[in-house]
């Protein structure tokens, strides 16, 4: 089964998007900064993973569907036969991703590439050395063209992969894509001075 891709117009910018996301769990944007560079034109947002991955030191935490499991030890060993599970093979020649794994890798996690350094850092924050979602769609923006994808893959937590899901997916973007553009109050205070 191969992703289902469909490109919508879009006038909203990523932030704005993020903002009507609020409230929805595993919300990621990665955020092109250089529009004028080739390898760093697109943005891309994703939410709703359908599997949350959280490493404390050597403790493990995967969540999804509703069910927890912890399961202890090197939390690089845990992602990677993760990552294996839900690798799309298809042969789609594209210039962006077409789901993925994203989140953030704390700097403790060097311990389980390099034991003998030492752990100073005071966990003050109490926040996870790691947390990863799996998303099984996502928005592509195409900053240069001025072209939005969205991307949805039908990746299920058992790594099968639905025909129904897809669409779903492609529904929930779609629909977000759609909604009017909500305008700040300094925005409608300046289009009001100008009637």
């Amino acid at each position: 089964m191969r992703p289902l891709i469909q490109e919508l117009s879009n006038a909203h910018s990523p932030e704005s998007l993020v903002e009507y996301l609020a409230g929805e769990p595993g919300v990621v944007l990665l955020r092109s900064a250089y529009f004028d560079s080739p390898q760093a034109r697109y943005s891309f947002l994703a939410a709703r993973p359908f599997l949350s991955f959280r490493s404390w030191g050597s403790r493990c935490e995967v969540s999804g569907d509703g069910r927890r499991h912890v399961q202890f030890g090197n939390p690089w060993h845990h992602l990677d036969a993760l990552m294996s599970r839900y690798e799309l093979l298809e042969e789609i020649d594209l210039p962006f991703p077409t789901g993925g794994c994203f989140g953030y890798w704390g700097y403790d996690l060097k311990n389980f590439v390099e034991p003998k350094l030492p752990r100073r850092a005071v966990n003050d924050l109490d926040l996870p050395d790691c947390v990863v979602g799996f998303y099984d769609s996502l928005l592509v923006v195409d900053h240069r063209l001025g072209k939005t994808w969205i991307v949805s893959t039908g990746l299920q937590p058992d790594g099968s992969r639905s025909e129904a899901f897809p669409q779903e997916r492609l529904s929930f973007w779609a629909e977000l894509l759609n909604r009017e553009i909500i305008e700040s109050p300094a925005m409608q205070l300046a289009g009001a001075g100008e009637k």
